[in-house]
């Protein structure tokens, strides 16, 4: 509500009744009380100004509370004030919890000012570019960055490139880096880990070139006989029949090659695998004939069946993965060697299926990429035995697919064991075997 109103007819009254005193004869006497009301009303405002100016300078800043029009002024100030500190306190708060969320971020974050100083970094960008906040706020980023093609980099100020590079408090991670632009001629360098995927970017390489390379051989032992006999039109039927079973070799090979890259597609494609109940056993003597058929004689088999317990998993997964056990076992196992193929279950309800064999062992550098697809401990070894390299990284998706894990032991000179260690939830247990029986 407005008093606007007030002190005009205060001032008035206060002039109709000097002027009724002056009619009346009495003009020095209503000169006077005029002149006095308005010192008073002079001295009344200013008391209010006085008021109002102590009440802006003061930080706690009381209620305020006043008549007429001061009063609607102090009512509406006070209330606008309180409206500007909520704002304040909200902005502030928003700005808090940005540079919470700032500071949380995996990527590593830097405001530079203008002349490329440091104004601010998180806990990332001291991580993974090596900056400390107590040590290196204010300096130039160029002095502590020290890398010919980052400086090269920020000084184009062409944002829309970004640079790849090792990180340098962490040899082993690798950055890319991006300037975002910001208000007041700031701007924010953003330091991205892509580690994992440069790596997977470098599998990829090595992929295609494994594969190209492990391809070239047999097309190029197949296409130099074609081409000779393409030089030898009146040659002799048993000149060609000779060289049949080399050829047949190699096409077997490249088809091999060929099934197990399209199962690694389709294990990698199929997000589930569809369960069914698999008769552990069952598989497990298979596996063991198959074993003795690929020997032939040469080496002694072996099956432990120390439980009846089956699986939860699919049956053609789990064939493929167990049947790639025990076909390395017997490839890489020299003549008059042992191979143990088991079934067994542990207490706190995992079973485990496990492949052992008296090879020639395997060094423990190697073991951590075996499962690595085209990875050979031996090159030539392992093409002369037929294997494709990709057999254990099959074992690996599938077992990560059935929430199980292959364990691997070996001892040069004694053997390996290679066990796929299933989880409780994926097993059925069953009454334990007689040990006649088994």
């Amino acid at each position: 509500m407005s008093f606007w109103w007030r002190p005009l007819l205060f001032v008035l009254a206060l002039g109709l009744l000097a002027l009724i005193l002056t009619t009346g004869g009495n003009a020095g006497n209503g000169w006077m009380l005029f002149a006095a009301g308005l010192l008073i009303y002079l001295i009344y405002q200013l008391r209010q100004l006085s008021r109002l100016s102590a009440w802006l300078a003061s930080a706690e800043r009381p209620p305020l509370s006043g008549d007429g029009l001061w009063g609607d002024a102090f009512y509406r100030l006070e209330k606008l004030l309180r409206a500007r500190q909520g704002a304040q306190q909200k902005t502030a708060a928003d700005l808090e919890q940005m540079l919470e969320a700032t500071r949380s971020l995996p990527d590593g974050v830097v405001i530079l000012d203008q002349d490329n100083r440091i104004v601010w970094l998180n806990a990332a960008a001291e991580r993974l570019l090596g900056l400390s906040p107590k040590r290196d706020l204010g300096q130039f980023v160029l002095y502590l960055l020290r890398n010919s093609r980052f400086v090269e980099w920020l000084m184009s100020e062409d944002l829309a490139r970004t640079l790849t590079l090792d990180s340098p408090s962490a040899r082993e991670h690798t950055l890319s880096l991006q300037i975002v632009p910001l208000p007041r001629l700031q701007k924010m360098l953003v330091a991205r880990d892509i580690t994992e995927l440069a790596r997977v970017e470098a599998m990829r390489r090595d992929f295609v070139a494994n594969v190209s390379h492990e391809l070239r051989t047999p097309i190029t032992v197949i296409l130099g006989f074609l081409e000779a006999f393409e030089d030898m039109p009146d040659a002799e039927p048993g000149e060609f029949r000779k060289h049949i079973p080399l050829m047949r070799e190699q096409s077997e090979r490249i088809r091999r090659l060929i099934d197990d890259l399209l199962a690694l597609a389709k294990l990698e494609s199929e997000p589930d695998a569809k369960d069914e109940t698999v008769d552990m056993p069952v598989l497990a003597r298979r596996l063991a004939d198959e074993a003795e058929t690929l020997s032939q004689g040469r080496h002694r088999i072996s099956l432990g069946l120390d439980c009846r317990a089956r699986l939860i998993g699919n049956s053609q997964e789990l064939y493929s993965a167990l049947a790639n056990l025990v076909t390395n076992a017997v490839r890489y196992t020299p003549a008059g060697g042992q191979i143990g193929i088991r079934w067994s279950m542990a207490d706190n309800g995992s079973a485990s299926f496990s492949v052992a064999d008296t090879g020639e062992g395997i060094e423990a550098l190697h073991l951590p990429r075996l499962t690595e697809r085209f990875y050979r401990v031996d090159r030539g070894r392992s093409r002369a035995s037929g294997g494709t390299g990709l057999g254990l990284a099959i074992v690996k998706h599938v077992l990560q697919r059935h929430q199980a894990r292959l364990k691997i032991d070996s001892t040069v000179g004694k053997g390996s064991t290679f066990t796929a260690q299933f989880p409780p939830e994926r097993v059925i247990p069953e009454p334990t075997m007689p040990a006649e029986e088994a």
